[in-house]
């Protein structure tokens, strides 16, 4: 994340257009001594392992950095990452993609790989329909499509799929927050547009006809964070229902995945928002939609290479935290498929972890 924050920094001059990047902060809110205590460490670890500027507020220091957080609302504190930073998905997504195109990539749009070929433990191509597409190296960066894939070449993951929900409100261009606000279980950041995005913590998972599959991988997961996720028993039959669509955000269509958001998620993400930012509270909801989060037991990503398949390298697993580390995570592709090593240690990452377990 460290490296990534480094490229954000400099990836508009890079690119040579805006993927609205603002460098305005980070700050995650202490309502107990408890949360106090475990912000301390995690500040404590962040200057002294790693080198950043990660702080502690007192509830004064708090208030005055973000004058909108009313006050009486229970905070007693925070920790406060002045050089963490955010930019738009949509722009940002859509920037890689047409410097890709730029750089001579060949692109299929929006029809699926169904297959990797693999032959004599190495990388042969991938199968999009009909269509065999040759190549020595191969990445597997599907998001939560990667685990049947993966599956089908012999690495078995035991990957799952969090359904989330976010809100956004209308703009309020006249009360700017820059920094990105961690409450009890909202995030919220303001875009460049000065409309509110907002979600709650956690998410959905929808049980699917091979939900017993990675079922124990999950356990002390389950146990130890028992809220992450609420448990959709009715979701086979829901997806044979009628649903609401949103707008696409940008100019993509929307996935194949038809993920809906929860209505209930995005009123707790309002409610906690009216209830921290007061002023802010008459903001409608503009939209609201749904994606599908790749998570991985131990909630960290999968990334390097598969033990016996040569060629073959995976990006997957972010488990929610896949937007801010992707411009490192495609340098370390980018590097290993040149036949490089990795420009930082991802040992811990690697996607054979599980197969050793």
């Amino acid at each position: 994340m460290i490296g990534a924050l480094r490229i954000w920094e400099g990836l508009e001059a890079e690119l040579g257009c805006r993927v609205g990047w603002q460098q305005g902060g980070n700050l995650s809110l202490a309502f107990s001594e408890a949360d106090l205590v475990a912000r301390r460490d995690w500040q404590r670890r962040a200057v002294e392992e790693f080198g950043l500027d990660t702080r502690m507020l007192s509830a004064t220091e708090t208030h005055a950095l973000i004058p909108q957080l009313a006050t009486g609302r229970g905070v007693v504190g925070a920790m406060y990452t002045a050089s963490d930073g955010k930019a738009e998905p949509a722009r940002a997504t859509r920037a890689f993609f047409d410097a890709a195109l730029g750089a001579g990539a060949a692109v299929c749009f929006g029809e699926p790989v169904t297959r990797i070929d693999t032959s004599a433990g190495k990388v042969s191509g991938v199968q999009i329909g009909d269509r065999l597409y040759r190549a020595k190296t191969v990445v597997t960066a599907a998001g939560a499509g990667s685990a049947a894939l993966l599956r089908k070449a012999g690495l078995s993951l035991p990957q799952e799929f969090i359904r989330a929900t976010v809100a956004r409100t209308v703009a309020a261009s006249d009360q700017r927050i820059p920094a990105c606000v961690s409450g009890q279980q909202t995030g919220i950041r303001q875009d460049v547009n000065g409309a509110y995005v907002i979600s709650v913590a956690g998410g959905e998972y929808d049980l699917r006809l091979d939900s017993w599959r990675h079922m124990r991988w999950y356990e002390a997961t389950r146990k130890s964070n028992p809220d992450a996720a609420r448990i959709d028993y009715l979701a086979p039959l829901k997806r044979l229902l009628p649903g609401k669509t949103t707008s696409p955000l940008a100019d993509f269509p929307p996935s194949r995945d038809d993920a809906r958001p929860e209505p209930f998620r995005v009123e707790q993400a309002r409610r906690e928002f009216a209830h921290l930012f007061p002023v802010l509270a008459d903001l409608q909801i503009e939209t609201s939609w749904a994606g599908i989060i790749d998570v991985m037991p131990d909630v960290i990503p999968v990334l390097g290479t598969v033990d016996g398949i040569s060629g073959l390298l995976v990006a997957t697993g972010f488990s929610g935290h896949g937007f801010g580390p992707g411009p490192m995570a495609g340098k370390v592709l980018s590097e290993l498929a040149a036949g490089r090593l990795s420009p930082v240690d991802i040992s811990s990452l690697s996607p054979m972890r599980f197969e050793r377990q």
